[in-house]
């Protein structure tokens, strides 16, 4: 059957460029995926129950904040740059912008996961804005 080699061989090409297109990060430096969450975004998760629909009011509310926080380190990265910097880290969010939201998207509609498609999309949008944030963050000066 072609199909699985297929889906392999797909599955590494989309890792490699997710990997690539993503900023470079030490082992060190990465911080793990639960410290960039908030402490609410946990406590709600815990009173879920396992409950999809409140996991997903959860991390809507945790998301909201992800974005704001994305946003705020975008405004503030773009404080010190020239006009065409400012230009290019503008067009290169847009693109990360509909990067993130193709992949998580993609990444959602793998088979057939009913309710769980849900919430793989909205843990890739959180993890990857998250990381976006960082990597905002990081162009700022000292």
């Amino acid at each position: 059957m072609a199909k699985p080699c297929f889906t392999a061989a797909f599955r590494t090409l989309m890792l490699a460029s997710t990997l690539a297109a993503m900023p470079a990060l030490t082992r060190a430096e990465e911080p793990k995926q639960e410290e960039s969450y908030s402490a609410a975004y946990k406590t709600c998760m815990d009173k879920s129950g396992g409950v999809t629909a409140d996991m997903l009011d959860c991390g809507n509310a945790e998301y909201d904040k992800l974005d704001a926080a994305l946003n705020a380190a975008y405004r503030e990265a773009s404080k010190e740059l020239s006009p065409e910097q400012r230009s290019l880290l503008r067009d290169t969010q847009r693109s990360w912008l509909a990067y993130r939201d193709s992949s998580c998207s993609f990444m959602s509609r793998l088979g057939d996961r009913g309710t769980m498609a849900s919430l793989t999309d909205q843990s890739c949008l959180m993890s990857v804005t998250a990381e976006r944030t960082r990597w905002l963050k990081s162009l700022m000066p000292l």
